[in-house]
């Protein structure tokens, strides 16, 4: 007789997160919501995706030797 193997409970890890949060228009956010469920995905997948296409385009390079600060992760 074979044993069963546990079933895994909860998400798939998906790496090291934090929260970056801001607002939107109400309808732009109405349309978030709406295309997200369309495509299958959740609000966090839907951003996550619009911010990884928007920063394919942006040059971090280009920063004129600003001084980077660390975060502050305690608060």
């Amino acid at each position: 007789m074979a044993e069963s193997t546990p079933r895994k409970i909860g998400r798939r890890f998906k790496g090291d997160r934090r929260f970056v949060g801001g607002k939107i228009p109400a309808r732009m956010a109405d349309q978030v919501h709406q295309a997200a469920e369309l495509e299958g995905l959740t609000i966090t997948e839907m951003i996550e995706s619009a911010l990884a296409m928007r920063l394919q385009h942006v040059d971090l390079t280009k920063r004129d030797n600003q001084e980077v600060l660390p975060i502050n992760m305690a608060s």
